[in-house]
């Protein structure tokens, strides 16, 4: 299968996910109906929803425009504009200034959030109680010691358990802007990066939370980024990763892509390997130690897995931006070659898995959905939105 195949395939099962998974902003009842074993008559399957006229009038907009645009109908002093940022960049003291701004901005509407507690989070009180009082366990566990060791600190060190939520948050967003510069060479494309997450509602509502955290999304990210510049380093952040929250081991196989797909060299490539390997032994000896395997026996249930698409919808509800240009970000993508066609392969295995995770799990072993669980997805496409404006031909930053 030729390099071209491979994107092709990747960008068919990574618009189709996405698509499906928005099939509840625009038929609201219809997944969890069809899912549902109790025949309702009275229920309207394609009763149209808040979001089904944006959506839909958004994107045939977007496609009517991109065809005009292929055939140069498009008036050239627009044409100019995008071909102009794709092809330039701005300076580093430009990118800093920008970025020094938006953290003003950020921090600013943010602050006043340490004077509460979590109280509108059921979870916070026993989160809280078991963070005060965190000990490390000396056996081989799945539960999220760093996580909570974590938290301990910022209760101990400073007195509030949100602090350290508040600087992984902000440390994710660094970690997006510097993911997105190695993966496209571009400033502009890393401060759009930025920003998109910046403003995303789902990653506000949840950034400085200790009640459901950034450590483990920010150490997933920081692996991720190592494998493109310090490959040996990586597997430690993923370790700390899955300390902090075991659902990043479903993002494994992200990983993997990702070190397929990048020029490492072949000691490190063995190296990152072997390490990840250990990995994966490590988790099952956690989970046979732990009984999990006996306790939750896989049972795969289809009826949960399409339900589970319902939750994706929901959770984005508030996050416009993304839904209305995540699709046609997919499709400029594609028609990208050249040099970054890799890096924009890495993105879309990215985005496939991220909505795989919660419904497999979901229909395998019953684990709940949560909205926050969805933020990754939110960088990814933060990402992806960026490296629209990315050149086929990457150059080294100066």
């Amino acid at each position: 299968m030729s390099q071209r195949q491979i994107s092709n395939v990747i960008f068919i099962s990574c618009i189709t996910l996405v698509s499906f998974s928005f099939i509840s902003l625009i038929f609201p009842g219809l997944l969890v109906e069809s899912s549902n074993n109790i025949i309702q008559k009275d229920v309207n399957l394609f009763e149209l929803g808040t979001w089904s006229i944006v959506l839909l009038s958004t994107n045939i907009i977007f496609i009517i425009s991109f065809i005009l645009y292929k055939k140069n109908k498009i008036p050239n002093k627009i044409s100019k504009i995008f071909q102009y940022i794709e092809k330039n960049d701005i300076s580093k003291k430009t990118s800093l200034i920008i970025l020094i701004l938006l953290f003003f901005v950020y921090v600013s509407f943010t602050i006043d959030e340490f004077g509460r507690e979590e109280l509108e989070f059921g979870d916070y009180q026993g989160a809280s109680e078991y963070a005060k009082n965190f000990e490390f366990k000396d056996t081989i566990s799945i539960e999220p010691q760093i996580r909570y060791f974590l938290l301990h600190i910022s209760y101990v060190a400073f007195d509030n358990i949100r602090i350290l939520p508040f600087v992984a948050s902000i440390s994710l967003l660094l970690i997006t802007y510097l993911l997105t510069l190695e993966l496209t060479k571009k400033r502009v494309s890393a401060v759009i990066a930025f920003t998109v997450l910046m403003q995303s509602n789902l990653f506000l509502i949840f950034d400085t939370t200790a009640t459901y955290e950034n450590f483990w999304t920010g150490f997933y990210f920081l692996s991720l980024y190592l494998i493109l510049r310090k490959p040996v380093l990586s597997p430690i952040s993923f370790i700390l990763g899955m300390m902090s929250k075991p659902l990043v081991i479903t993002y494994l196989p992200i990983s993997l892509f990702a070190i397929s797909n990048k020029k490492i060299s072949k000691r490190n490539k063995i190296i990152l390997l072997v390490s990840y390997g250990i990995i994966i032994s490590l988790v099952l000896i956690a989970f046979s130690t732990n009984n999990l395997i006996h306790t939750h026996s896989l049972d795969f249930d289809i009826s949960r897995l399409i339900a589970s698409f319902n939750e994706m919808g929901n959770s984005l509800r508030f996050d416009s931006l993304i839904l209305i240009l995540i699709i046609p970000t997919l499709i400029i993508l594609q028609k990208k070659s050249g040099e970054i066609r890799n890096n924009i392969n890495i993105v879309l295995v990215g985005l496939s898995f991220v909505i795989l995770s919660q419904p497999i799990m979901y229909s395998l072993i019953g684990m709940t959905l949560q909205p926050y669980r969805f933020i990754p997805f939110i960088v990814f496409s933060a990402i992806a939105i960026g490296m629209i404006f990315s050149n086929s031909k990457m150059k080294d930053q100066e």
